[in-house]
């Protein structure tokens, strides 16, 4: 089936040759081509997802061979350049968002991809674990109650990650990276208080 959000995303693309699938998902709905989806909140973020990786995807193997989309959750770009890309003949993450099957998938479905996606993600070595008086200087700063959620600590990450981005007018890369830090340093403390 040929994805609708192909054309559009597309004509994004040559705009700016790179991008990211969150920024990508807030032009959509911008432009107002991606509406709700699904009345359940997960439902409706996976089906955002979904759509906007297929038409990626789609939009990969169109492109070929004359120019390359290099397509990665965190990273798109649009080049000419056949150096600056590998496309895997059986990448697990194309195979998974091409078939369509996959676009409805159930609530438990969709929970469990995102527990597998977190527990993945938390794995990184990198994170300085925090004492007590560091965590209560960071819950302080970033408005958290001592017995915070990690859907909470989530919501308030991407209100902050909104204001602070290097990519908005008045971002600011270096506090965003110190956002990030400490988000990650949250979170870890988070799964271990959960």
């Amino acid at each position: 089936m040929l994805n609708p959000l192909i054309d559009e995303i597309f004509e994004l693309i040559l705009t700016k040759h790179i991008w990211k699938v969150h920024t990508l998902a807030l032009e959509l709905s911008k432009r107002g081509v991606v509406n709700n989806l699904d009345t359940d909140p997960y439902r409706d973020l996976f089906k955002r997802n979904f759509l906007i990786m297929n038409a990626l995807y789609q939009l990969q193997q169109q492109l070929l061979p004359n120019q390359y989309l290099l397509v990665a959750s965190l990273h798109i770009e649009l080049t000419d350049n056949p150096d600056k890309i590998t496309i895997a003949a059986h990448d697990s993450l194309q195979t998974y968002y091409l078939d369509w099957q996959n676009y409805d998938a159930s609530i438990t479905e969709v929970k469990s991809l995102l527990d597998d996606f977190w527990r993945t993600f938390r794995a990184s070595p990198t994170i300085n674990t925090l004492d007590q008086q560091q965590r209560q200087t960071l819950l302080k700063r970033w408005e958290l109650p001592d017995d915070f959620s990690m859907q909470a600590l989530q919501k308030r990450w991407r209100q902050l990650a909104t204001q602070y981005h290097p990519d908005k007018q008045h971002g600011n890369a270096e506090q965003f990276k110190q956002l990030k830090n400490e988000y990650e340093q949250l979170r870890a403390s988070c799964s271990k208080t959960s």
